[in-house]
């Protein structure tokens, strides 16, 4: 079991935390965060309260954008492990040449990152509502 997690994590981490280092650091120069240290506001909440509210649009993107390369790896891992699963069964139809399953597969991870993508854009407002204005 954690063979095949530390496989998927390990390059999607190495993505995120740069992508998120540079966003907050994008985040930490902007002159709101001056006016805050300038009113004597810790750093804890300035970076709780305010930067990572502010980057959660940037974070979800990328978290959504992330599960497509997530849906294909876990065909890669599930083949490489041999884990029974979806990508199991696909990387047989396709070496069988069962093409009603290919399709049956190809349209369901289709439908799921459609989903994925779905939820991406709705939990923006949650996270800024300034977004339903747009």
């Amino acid at each position: 079991m954690i063979l095949p997690t530390v496989t998927l994590a390990l390059v999607m981490s190495s993505r995120f935390i740069r992508q998120i280092r540079a966003a907050t650091l994008d985040e930490l120069s902007k002159d709101y965060v001056v006016g805050l240290r300038a009113r004597g506001i810790s750093e804890r909440d300035i970076l709780y309260k305010n930067v990572l509210k502010n980057i959660m649009v940037t974070l979800i993107t990328i978290v959504g954008f992330s599960m497509g390369s997530l849906l294909g790896g876990t065909v890669v891992v599930e083949t490489i492990f041999n884990w029974p699963g979806l990508g199991d069964m696909a990387m047989e139809a396709i070496s069988r040449r069962d093409y009603p399953v290919v399709q049956g597969f190809v349209v369901w991870m289709s439908i799921m990152y459609m989903v994925i993508n779905l939820i991406t854009d709705i939990s923006y407002t949650w996270f800024n509502p300034k977004i339903k204005e747009i």
